[in-house]
């Protein structure tokens, strides 16, 4: 049975079960946790769906593994690395059990856990893809990613959208700014799918994905590639920071 607007319902509960609960001393083991997402057998991915510990931080952020939360500025801070410059990009992010060989970036971040900090923040899921590649663009509550890392030509600190590292080979320019959309994964015959596909943010419109491309442009895994003119190399390490807006502007 698939199940996803209860999905949303059961994690607010549990998340709110689990700050309740929070450590306030040693941060959790996220080492361990992603350990355990990574060495799960592929037919019991999506099965625990157990709330991650979260650890409430003195100055009003919290911790889920290593995502600072900041209700106020209602942004996701989390460590990552530039994935690969491979052609065909159809992720934009991915955990450590994705598609890093076709994603701009990887993050050792479990899914599900990511579903619950986009919650925590307030964000609803909207209206995902009906299907891999669909041509009608799925919605949700926006949010723009940002991708920080040091030149290393220049040493400087650079702070980069997105979308300017990657290429679209249709317009020949830099990826479109957009707004990237929640449109939350699902529970398909007990298994959050979010896991199993194991992606975090996806560039082709994907139904099982967390946070997808609101773009049409999302239909084919030949429209993006990487934009190797701005996007340092594969393994540079980089923070990534996703940070909900209110509502699209023009």
């Amino acid at each position: 049975m698939i199940q996803r607007n209860a999905i949303s319902l059961s994690l607010a509960v549990a998340l709110a079960s689990a700050a309740d609960l929070a450590l306030t001393t040693n941060a959790p083991s996220a080492k361990s946790d992603i350990d355990r997402y990574i060495a799960t057998e592929d037919f019991d991915l999506g099965k625990d769906r157990t709330a991650p510990k979260i650890e409430k931080l003195p100055d009003g952020k919290a911790r889920i593994g290593v995502m600072i939360l900041d209700p106020v500025k209602r942004e996701i801070v989390m460590p990552g690395e530039i994935a690969t410059w491979e052609r065909n990009i159809e992720v934009l992010i991915a955990s450590p059990r994705g598609r890093s060989y076709e994603s701009l970036l990887v993050a050792p971040v479990r899914p599900f856990h990511f579903q619950v900090a986009l919650l925590a923040l307030g964000l609803n899921p909207g209206k995902p893809a009906e299907a891999v590649g669909s041509g009608k663009p799925p919605s949700g509550d926006p949010m723009i990613v940002f991708v920080d890392y040091e030149d290393p030509k220049t040493g400087q600190k650079k702070r980069v959208r997105a979308e300017a590292l990657l290429f679209d080979e249709q317009t020949k320019k830099p990826m479109k700014q957009h707004y990237w959309v929640f449109v939350g994964s699902r529970i398909f015959e007990g298994r959050f799918m979010g896991d199993v596909l194991g992606d975090l943010i996806t560039t082709m419109h994907h139904p099982d994905t967390i946070v997808d491309n609101s773009l049409s442009e999302g239909t084919n895994e030949y429209i993006y590639n990487v934009n190797d003119k701005v996007c340092p190399k594969p393994g540079t390490k980089v923070t990534i920071t996703i940070q909900a807006v209110s509502k699209p502007r023009s």
